[in-house]
């Protein structure tokens, strides 16, 4: 419960915390039998506490000096690893996740996982998938003591689900540390960190301990038997077993499973350390030389067209200096295979999945630009290559649409040679708008659709010693089908150029993106 300035909190909710307190100051009193007990059952020491309700994290760190703190032990009773005879015994609780003698394995097991990936982050979190049956000796553990000592135990406030410390928190407190400190790296509980190791805990009979719940709950587990599609094939759930055990009587629970749980024959096992790091960005803004160079990968019915992309340019290098295992290009938009990208160059961004390192400096940037630019020096270059987060590509995604772009396409007409005055003309005819099917070129991957685009700006000049050629600078909306403005597309784009000289035929023979009006990302000053 978390209280903020000047909040008024109801009476009702002031009685319930003195009444709670008052309750757990009278449970700690006598929290010396219920601890015997516990051991005497087959609870290992850390259990001993969750049990207890020990919310100290470092309590966990040193049993033994926490249980003679508290009275439970004295220092004769422990050995130097604070464990004695007794919990020598898997754990009926925790089934010796949370045990010192099987720490060691577990912590070294995960630890050299991490190491092999070689993640160069500072920070790691850790998440642990535990099998169902955990929440299930749970359950029978709470039922054995709280009837055992109804006088600690029998209330409203004293419910396994909120008394109990869960199994995953303690590990957060004393496993994931420990292989923090191997793998020297901080631990970072957070939603910040971006480093995770996903361990993926089985125990051998887990299914067989789960079944007992279909004895208890037969309609339940009857319609999730007839309904695999629903439920995804999926039986036992953690999900839905944490709903059903409030449901169940502690006389029908008793009846169909052990209270308190049995001594388990052999601990769980860690079957699967899964590393990863969420996604890093790069972005920049590239130049395209070439008219025989695509953005993206052509394939064609499987069949690639072309050798090599933009695309793969960029993020073949990215790929490789930071280990990923695959990438994302985005771009403010595209340009055609026969079109140049000239001047300041079209922003783009790269996604790295799952990179192994992450860290880079301005010179090693800087580095990794020059790398990709020696590569393929006539087709593409890149300027401004820098990291940026998440959140920046939303700028990116702005440019598609709503921002400018100028452009510069070589014509002929066909019908007669222009004069300049009338090339002169088309300065007053902007700004305009056009309205423009889907060009027929893009029909096969595109929806069929009208779109209205507005052409800002148009100057031109006539070729010299060329007649009927002239250069067509315009400056118009993301998104406008400048080709398909030029020649018509068959009446699909009106108006077009040559209904604005007069209704001349009109062809484009060349056309370069000069600028895009997108200031992002930032400029690097080299």
């Amino acid at each position: 419960m978390c209280f903020k300035d000047t909040v008024c909190v109801p009476t009702t909710s002031v009685f319930m915390l003195l009444f709670t307190f008052d309750y757990w100051r009278q449970y700690t009193m006598g929290c010396e039998d219920v601890f015997k007990s516990l051991r005497e059952v087959g609870c290992c020491k850390r259990c001993c506490l969750r049990v207890i309700g020990e919310r100290e994290s470092t309590a966990y760190s040193d049993v033994p000096e926490t249980l003679r703190k508290k009275g439970l032990e004295s220092p004769v009773e422990t050995n130097e690893c604070g464990e004695d005879n007794v919990s020598e015994v898997i754990c009926i609780a925790c089934l010796g996740l949370l045990q010192d003698n099987l720490f060691e394995g577990i912590t070294e097991k995960i630890s050299n996982k991490i190491l092999e990936g070689s993640f160069d982050s500072t920070t790691v979190t850790c998440a642990l998938s535990l099998p169902v049956c955990f929440q299930i000796r749970a359950h029978s553990l709470w039922l054995f003591i709280r009837d055992k000592f109804p006088e600690y135990f029998d209330s409203d406030f004293a419910r396994y689900e909120t008394h109990m410390v869960p199994v995953k928190d303690v590990w957060k407190w004393t496993v994931v540390p420990a292989i923090a400190k191997r793998v020297n790296k901080s631990f970072d509980s957070g939603d910040k960190c971006n480093f995770f190791v996903n361990v993926n805990v089985e125990y051998a009979n887990d299914e067989d301990e789960c079944a007992h719940m279909q004895k208890m709950c037969k309609k339940f587990f009857a319609e999730r038997r007839t309904q695999r599609r629903k439920f995804r094939g999926e039986l036992y759930t953690r999900k839905g077993v944490e709903q059903l055990l409030p449901t169940i009587d502690s006389k029908v629970f008793k009846e169909n499973f052990p209270c308190p749980p049995s001594v388990p024959q052999v601990p769980v096992a860690i079957t699967s350390v899964a590393c990863s790091h969420n996604s890093i960005y790069f972005a920049g803004r590239y130049n395209k030389f070439s008219r025989f160079l695509s953005q993206t990968p052509w394939l064609i019915d499987g069949e690639r067209r072309m050798e090599s992309s933009v695309q793969e340019i960029i993020s073949d290098k990215l790929e490789a200096i930071t280990q990923s295992e695959g990438s994302r290009f985005s771009s403010s938009g595209r340009e055609d295979v026969d079109v140049r990208m000239l001047g300041r160059g079209r922003p783009f961004s790269v996604e790295l999945l799952n990179p192994h390192r992450t860290c880079f400096s301005r010179d090693e940037v800087c580095a990794l630009q020059a790398d990709i630019n020696m590569g393929s020096p006539d087709s593409v270059i890149v300027r401004d290559l820098q990291l940026v987060t998440r959140e920046c590509l939303a700028e990116l995604k702005k440019g598609e649409q709503e921002k400018q772009k100028l452009y510069e396409a070589l014509c002929i007409c066909h019908d007669v040679p222009l004069l300049q005055e009338k090339l002169d003309c088309l300065s007053s005819a902007a700004p305009l708008q056009l309205q423009q099917w889907t060009p027929i070129r893009v029909l096969h991957r595109r929806p069929l659709a009208e779109r209205v685009r507005t052409i800002h700006s148009l100057a031109a000049k006539e070729v010299s010693g060329q007649p009927g050629l002239f250069k067509l600078e315009v400056m118009a909306q993301a998104g406008t089908y400048i080709k398909e403005f030029v020649h018509g597309d068959f009446g699909r784009t009106t108006p077009d150029l040559g209904q604005l000289l007069g209704g001349v035929q009109v062809d484009i023979l060349a056309l370069d993106v000069l600028d895009i009006m997108v200031d992002w990302p930032p400029q690097i000053n080299s």
